[in-house]
């Protein structure tokens, strides 16, 4: 071998040694552990030790390096839209749904009907997406929504509602209320489709915009009733960010790639109109609590009491949970939130009367901020006589139903809401007891 060659076989030698490196490097500096019961399987689990660190390298830590709150907005909305392009690629409807983009009453939707609407029902389902009203769209849904409307062989209507900080509360309530006023009126006729079959799904944000026109329509005794809704870990509240699950986030979860008490305050706050680029400083005193005002912490512990059955019940696997930490109060904070607080059409944990809504799902995350707030609620309507079903997933966390064909957890996750809502609108055909 001439020397040439030999230096050349070094000189690649050297450089796939220091790629090596590099590469064990960096994965060693990423891997966290994960927590006792995160994932229920060893697949679930290796996918999970792949998914979140790149997920933290695509948009945790790089969020987190803007100085103003907008562009952290934007950074993950972007990388989020990207990501989701490489989820739900097993999904395959045979051809068998047509999805169509319309605009109704000015909001865009995404129709996915059955091909020749050959429907297993002549109801339908109307989706909300989740995002915390900031991030998100119909697009990074897709395949969830496809795969439901396939394997219930039912109508879905996904709402591309607008987004904050550009449309602030109740910007994009009003949106979804559009479109399905324009459902109402025009879908019998054109999907001959019984408008008395009707379930409002959402997740997260998506969530907290379903139960709102859920409990709206209940107030004014809307027509046609809703035949069901199904709330998939929600965000129903932003007055008490010290329930068990937030403090166990505090503990346990920090720095990982998932929904954060400081995201929550954000994004609560962009939907509430606030200028976060301005106000980033009262967040800290939002997590503790500090912005809810001495006036309305009786009202707020009210609405909140089952919350220590919570405590004293549902604890975490080999892990203590810290005790509630000193509240810093903010006047500011106090001021800026009054309004929004205990008002049900932004907070709906907080509206009194829940007893005229329709049958109800409720799925809630072990691993989630959100799973006090939804285990509450639940409990709220279960005590007023609503018809409710409520499944925590022990080994699930939030979000996780954007990984539905990826993870078996997610999967057993879409599977049982399928069934509840095909159970909800076949109700409406029984014929009552005698």
């Amino acid at each position: 071998m001439s020397k040439e060659k030999r230096e050349s076989t070094r000189m690649r030698y050297i450089i796939v040694c220091v790629a090596t490196i590099a590469l064990l490097t960096t994965c060693y500096s990423l891997y966290k552990p994960l927590p006792d019961g995160f994932t229920v399987s060893t697949w679930d689990r290796a996918v999970m030790h792949i998914v979140e660190p790149a997920l933290r390298v695509t948009y945790y830590y790089p969020s987190h390096m803007f100085s103003k709150a907008s562009s952290m907005v934007q950074w993950t909305r972007g990388a989020l839209n990207f990501l989701s392009k490489s989820l739900g690629l097993l999904v395959n409807t045979h051809g068998e749904i047509e999805i169509k983009w319309q605009t109704w009453n000015g909001t865009p939707v995404k129709v996915y009907r059955p091909l020749n609407n050959q429907t297993s029902t002549d109801g339908v389902v109307l989706f909300i997406h989740g995002g915390g009203f900031a991030l998100g769209n119909v697009d990074m849904y897709d395949s969830l929504v496809k795969r439901m409307a396939y394997e219930t062989k039912t109508l879905f209507i996904s709402i591309e509602y607008r987004l904050s900080p550009e449309t602030v509360f109740p910007g994009g309530i009003l949106d979804c209320e559009a479109a399905i006023k324009h459902f109402i009126q025009y879908g019998p006729a054109q999907f001959g489709i019984d408008t008395s079959k009707m379930v409002i799904m959402g997740d997260s944000a998506g969530g907290n915009l379903a139960t709102v026109i859920a409990q709206r329509r209940a107030a004014r005794n809307a027509s046609p009733k809703l035949a069901g809704q199904v709330l998939i870990y929600p965000l129903l509240q932003m007055a008490d960010m010290q329930t068990v699950s937030y403090r166990y986030f505090h503990s346990r979860l920090d720095g990982y790639a998932l929904v954060d008490p400081e995201s929550v305050a954000y994004y609560y706050m962009f939907y509430a109109g606030i200028n976060m680029d301005e106000k980033a400083y009262l967040v800290p005193s939002v997590m503790s609590n500090g912005h809810v005002a001495d006036h309305l912490e009786q009202e707020v512990d009210e609405i909140m009491s089952f919350e220590k059955t919570i405590e004293a019940t549902r604890r975490y696997k080999n892990s203590s949970i810290p005790e509630r930490w000193a509240v810093r109060p903010s006047h500011e904070a106090q001021q800026l939130m009054e309004p929004f607080l205990t008002n049900p059409d932004f907070s709906p944990m907080m509206r009194k009367d829940v007893s005229n809504l329709p049958p109800t799902m409720v799925v809630t995350c072990e691993f989630d901020v959100l799973r006090d707030e939804g285990l509450i609620y639940a409990h709220r309507l279960e005590t007023a006589g609503v018809p409710t079903t409520t499944i925590n997933y022990e080994n699930g966390f939030h979000a996780m139903l954007n990984f539905h064909s990826e993870l078996y957890e997610a999967s057993k996750a879409v599977y049982d809401i399928e069934q509840w809502t095909l159970n909800a609108i076949h109700a409406t055909t029984m014929p009552a007891r005698l």
